[in-house]
């Protein structure tokens, strides 16, 4: 891509387009995570990790802690709890393993993509990029929306964002009296 691209943007070769500070492409959602939909990737996290510990919590509490002398189970059950078992646990441990990476994103400003290179290029040291601010990710709505899977609102989109499109520019200018 020989175009214009903000700070932290990359080409995804996958998506074949630039993505606004783009941490990943994302083979769960089939799309490239950015600016514009980190909050959902993010959530999309939380609560993978929060249905596989529920579901992990109903397994223990209805199969390996039955004591009662009527918890008798048939084989083919036995198995399946033991085979999804695993898959939960293995849910719980990549998706636990993608938030630390998310949070350090977030800590220290920097996404997958530029920590790998920094990295390659023994640069990790020189970086100067500053924290991501919640606001940035969740929005300026309150608390309470920050769990509901809802397009955020930004104080200042073309900051967050990184570009503004000459459509909002025309519109803007058009509105100031």
């Amino acid at each position: 891509c020989q175009a214009f691209k903000p700070q932290f943007s990359h080409h995804c070769r996958i998506c074949n387009r630039c993505i606004s500070r783009m941490d990943h492409h994302c083979p769960w959602m089939n799309n490239c995570v950015g600016a514009g939909n980190l909050k959902h990737f993010i959530l999309f996290l939380v609560y993978t990790w929060l249905s596989s510990t529920l579901a992990l919590l109903i397994f223990g509490w209805n199969y390996f802690l039955c004591a009662e002398e009527d918890c008798t189970f048939e084989p083919v059950l036995i198995q399946l709890v033991r085979v999804l078992t695993v898959c939960l646990i293995g849910t719980l441990l990549f998706t636990s393993s993608m938030i630390m990476n998310v949070t350090y994103g977030l800590m220290t400003g920097i996404g997958t993509i530029d920590r790998l290179k920094k990295k390659a290029n023994n640069t990790m040291l020189d970086s100067d990029e500053e924290p991501i601010p919640f606001r940035d990710v969740f929005g300026v709505g309150g608390f309470h929306t920050w769990l509901l899977p809802i397009d955020p609102l930004f104080e200042d989109f073309d900051r967050v964002m990184g570009y503004s499109t000459p459509q909002r520019l025309l519109r803007e200018s058009s509105e100031q009296p």
